[in-house]
């Protein structure tokens, strides 16, 4: 017993290193500004996270359009009358007329244009009756005494005499006539406005193969649409100005894809000091054969410049301009409209492919925009 007392007083307990801190936590050494790194750490990465999210919402907030290259023609409306170098062909002689030919078809001179046949032909022609002889003759005779009324008595003659049309000149052929081919460079030209042409025009004609026609009646006609007229009357003021010009540009609608070289051939001073004037025009346009009344325009100039939406337009301490995103911010560019619709603005002065604000309400100069 004795020797275990003694043993238990040789122990000594042996103070550790470790401060211990008020709370009762273990402090390993580090410094409180350890804690203060991880902190900043973390509240910059939160910075930047709610950075790019604000970046995100203010690119979907703010509407904004490319400029882009552009073009507008600055032209003049106009509306006339368009002649030809054109031959009417007459009937040489009355009969039945039957056409060889089609409309807008081409032709040489000397092509065969129609025939003109004293009788009717029928689908038995005069070929098969003489082919039948006296008795498809007396056959004949025996249908036409039979018939109550008969007012053909071609069949029953074995001679139906024809007369082939020829074509005096090559040239277009139009089985359309409107009473107007007789105006143009061979005689005078006509000028008239859109009313006194929808009073006076007169309505096209023509016949069909295998209709009664008269000595002298018109046939058709063959057009020389290599070159072709077009006269027009204009206001006193746009009319001196262009009426000066020895050529204009001329764009017509139902052919957009091409412009016109015309030469002036003639100028007149009308009623109220309006100006009639005709131009010659050598360039061919597809159907241009079968029109009369055509509106065109004149064109004076092409204007170039940048495309903007029409709403992105302001006017910021008396100047005229849009906002742009320049290096991240909204700056004002002062802009000269040149020209204008519904929806767009030509304008000068802007970068190509700038990108424009389209609802400038929404910012303010020197705000800034990140991408």
């Amino acid at each position: 017993m004795r020797e275990r007392r003694t043993r238990q007083r040789q122990f000594k307990v042996i103070e550790g290193k470790g401060r211990s801190t008020p709370g009762g936590i273990i402090n390993n050494g580090k410094k409180p500004v350890y804690y203060l790194l991880i902190f900043l750490a973390f509240f910059l990465l939160i910075h930047i996270l709610a950075g790019w999210i604000w970046a995100t919402t203010r690119e979907n907030v703010i509407a904004t359009a490319l400029a882009e290259q552009g073009s507008v023609l600055v032209s003049l409306p106009v509306a006339g009358l368009v002649t030809f170098e054109e031959q009417v062909i007459l009937a040489p002689r009355p009969g039945f007329v039957y056409y060889s030919v089609k409309e807008g078809e081409r032709v040489p001179v000397g092509k065969g244009l129609a025939r003109i046949t004293e009788f009717p032909l029928e689908k038995a022609t005069v070929t098969d009756q003489r082919e039948k002889g006296v008795s498809g003759y007396f056959h004949s005779f025996k249908e036409w005494f039979l018939e109550e009324k008969k007012d053909d008595y071609s069949h029953l003659f074995s001679i139906n005499e024809e007369y082939i049309v020829l074509a005096p000149s090559s040239g277009l052929v139009s089985l359309k006539l409107d009473g107007l081919e007789k105006y143009g460079p061979n005689s005078s030209f006509l000028y008239l406005n859109k009313e006194d042409y929808e009073e006076n025009m007169v309505a096209e004609g023509y016949l069909d193969s295998g209709e009664k026609v008269s000595r002298n009646l018109p046939l058709l006609r063959l057009i020389n649409n290599y070159r072709w007229y077009y006269s027009v009357v204009l206001p006193p003021g746009e009319g001196k100005k262009i009426a000066d010009e020895t050529g204009v540009k001329l764009w017509f609608p139902f052919s957009p894809e091409v412009q016109v070289y015309g030469e002036r051939v003639e100028v007149k001073e009308g009623d109220n000091g309006n100006i009639a004037i005709t131009w010659c025009i050598d360039h061919h346009l597809d159907k241009l054969y079968s029109r009369r009344w055509v509106e065109a325009e004149i064109l004076f100039d092409v204007l170039e410049g940048m495309t903007i939406p029409r709403g992105a337009l302001l006017e910021l301490n008396g100047e005229k301009g849009v906002y742009v995103i320049e290096e991240g911010l909204i700056k004002f560019r002062e802009v000269a409209v040149l020209h204008e619709t519904e929806e767009e603005l030509l304008v000068e002065n802007l970068d190509h492919y700038h990108r424009v604000v389209v609802e400038p309400s929404s910012v303010k100069e020197g705000q800034r925009f990140y991408w």
